[in-house]
Parts: structure tokens; sequence; C-alpha cells
């Protein structure tokens, strides 16, 4: 059985983040998203989460309250978190419950009051799929 540990990204271990890793991704692709993290962190908190297996960084789940994508416009988007991603960057790793752990340790986190709420909980959790998509904040 894989012993599979859960983290938040930081500042601290940013660079752990899967597709930094195991994409081919462009230098100007990894600060423009370091930046759009460092501005998510600022307002809301970690908004990645990072499943490490035997130290590695093998797969993620990044999430953000809708009200942080500038195009939303929804009266409920303050209390919903949408997961626009959840990645398993090694082939090795898949269907082996990596993911699901990544999904139980964000609800565990979202069913504590939190401080982006003034110490409410979230209210809905909202999930976009599909591959080859552009994410809510738009292309990069």
């Amino acid at each position: 059985m894989l012993r599979v540990v859960i983290k938040d990204l930081s500042e601290e271990n940013l660079d752990d983040h899967p597709c930094f890793r195991y994409l081919e991704t462009t230098e100007r692709t990894v600060t423009i998203t370091k930046e759009w993290l460092r501005s998510v962190y600022s307002r809301f908190g970690p908004c990645i989460k990072v499943a490490y297996v035997d130290g590695k960084p093998v797969a993620m789940v990044q999430y953000a309250p809708r009200d942080i994508f500038p195009h939303v416009k929804d009266p409920d988007a303050h209390k919903t978190i949408i997961i626009h991603c959840i990645y398993v960057a090694d082939r090795e790793y898949l269907k082996r419950g990596i993911g699901r752990k990544l999904i139980e340790a964000l609800i565990d986190d979202l069913r504590k009051p939190h401080p982006y709420l003034n110490g409410e909980r979230f209210e809905k959790i909202e999930a976009v799929a599909g591959r080859r998509r552009p994410g809510p904040a738009g292309p990069v």
C-alpha cells in the first residue's frame, strides 16, 4: 500500500507543483502561475494540495473560491469553492486512490470555519472537468 502524504502548497514548497516538474512548462508559464498562486494565497490562503509518495510530489488538486476569478458574476460565488484542476502527474500512480485522498483532504479542510469567510464555512464545492480546456482564470 502506498504511503501518501498530503500537504498544502506554500512558498516553501512552491517548486513542488507537479505541473512544473512533469509537464513541459515554459518559464513564462511558471512565473505567471506562481504570481497567480501568490495572489490567491494572499487573499484566500493555500489553494493547492500536493500528494507526495516517498517524498516525491506526484499529484495535486487546485481550487479557490469562485469569486476570486474576475469574470465570475454569481452571488453565491463567495461561499463556493471551485476545483479547477486535479492532476496525477506520474502514470505509475494513476488509479491508486491518490486523487480520492486529495479530494478527501480538501473536503476535510473545507468543513472547518475559514478566515476567508470570517469564520464561516464554505457551502458548495464545484468541479470543472475537461481535457485541454482553459482554467477558470482564463488561458495562461
